[in-house]
């Protein structure tokens, strides 16, 4: 019986051991028939990752409705490769900032497109491991106007008129208008600023162009807007753009002619303006 016993013990072993061996070698096989490259293993999961800023309104937001303009893009241009996008949230406000962000996620492979970026020509930032994509929007410090400022287009006639416009105190902003003898009134951050717009307080003011959706989301009654025909100048306006391993080239590929299609279709401007942003096509310098 003890005899019996042991054979059954052995065999039970051996049909184990088997099984373990045909299950490793077919996770082998998976393992082996996976896509390499980013865009392969998106088409293969029907998913594109992206990473962002969970508070990064109006480019991102999480659990927010609506999404941000960025991850709308993001889904229009996914869905033309018939895949639906799915985010993994990363904070670059904290210690290390968008440096830290990035190792933790897009670099560590968490994600496969880092949105909610602007492209101002420093390569530094992407640690020499990523590219910009293609820009998809030009932004830029815009002059916001209502009340008695409502007449004024231009900075020009904002100093002709001897008019004070609010800026953030310390911003690239804040120096064009101090250098160009442009009278301002000066506030700690934008958010400062906006409170004096909608408040009436000051009747003009600077700020940067995607802050326009913020500024619709906190101040809803406020009346200031862009000023007619104003675009952002030369040294104070940037594009948009995301970032992409430098080695995953299809997926790079794929993004870009999504973006271009998306430009020249106009559906990037009307995902942008229903945030109450200005768009502005890509600047070329």
């Amino acid at each position: 019986m003890k005899n019996m016993l042991r054979r059954l013990a052995a065999i039970t072993a051996m049909l184990a051991l088997a099984a373990g061996s045909v299950g490793a070698g077919a996770a082998d096989d998976t393992e082996a028939d996976e896509p390499k490259d980013a865009l392969g293993r998106s088409k293969a999961r029907g998913i594109i990752t992206a990473c962002a800023d969970p508070f990064d309104y109006p480019y991102a937001l999480q659990n927010g409705d609506p999404p941000g303009f960025d991850v709308e893009i993001l889904r229009a241009i996914a869905k033309r490769g018939n895949m639906r996008i799915e985010m993994y949230w990363v904070s670059t406000a904290g210690r290390g900032g968008t440096a830290k962000a990035f190792r933790t996620s897009i670099l560590a492979k968490k994600c496969d497109v880092f949105l909610g970026l602007s492209d101002s020509g420093d390569d530094d930032m992407l640690m020499n491991k990523m590219q910009f994509t293609q820009p998809y929007i030009g932004m830029g410090y815009v002059l916001v106007t209502q009340g008695k400022a409502a007449p004024f287009k231009t900075l020009d006639e904002i100093r002709e008129a001897n008019f004070k416009v609010g800026v953030s105190m310390s911003t690239p902003m804040d120096d064009f208008l101090f250098t160009n003898k442009i009278p301002r009134e000066l506030f700690l951050d934008n958010r400062r600023m906006m409170g004096a717009l909608g408040k009436g307080e000051i009747d003009a003011g600077m700020m940067w162009s995607t802050a326009l959706g913020v500024a619709r989301l906190e101040f809803p009654k406020a009346e200031f807007r862009i000023a007619d025909g104003f675009v952002p100048l030369e040294g104070l306006r940037f594009n948009g753009a995301w970032a992409i391993r430098k080695q995953d080239k299809t997926l790079m590929k794929f993004i870009n002619e999504g973006i271009d299609e998306l430009l020249t279709n106009g559906k990037i401007r009307e995902i942008v303006e229903s945030y109450g942003v200005p768009f502005f096509s890509p600047f070329s310098s």
